[in-house]
């Protein structure tokens, strides 16, 4: 099994930050047909198609980004990897 595991730090709020992880959860199960489920601060999220599950987990200060891999996916970790840092790169500055 393969993990990710990417931490974040932010400047915009426990608030502020909830509401642009939300929208962009929402965004890219949109675009890449992901399930995902909130619970307070942490977001679970499956993509379908191949089994990949991860989680978002917000606070004040930081952004952490959780994936596990099996050992056939695990040749798609450096583009999630690459992403999920574009991705944050663009949100969170």
């Amino acid at each position: 099994m393969t993990n990710i595991e990417i931490t974040r730090s932010h400047r915009l709020g426990y608030e502020r930050a909830i509401q642009v992880a939300r929208v962009l959860v929402i965004d890219l199960a949109r675009k890449y047909n992901l399930s995902y489920e909130w619970s307070g601060s942490r977001a679970v999220v499956k993509h379908g198609g191949t089994g990949i599950k991860g989680a978002l987990e917000i606070s004040a200060e930081s952004v952490a980004v959780f994936v596990k891999l099996n050992f056939l996916q695990s040749v798609f970790k450096r583009v999630i990897e690459s992403t999920v840092h574009d991705v944050l790169n663009k949100e969170l500055g």
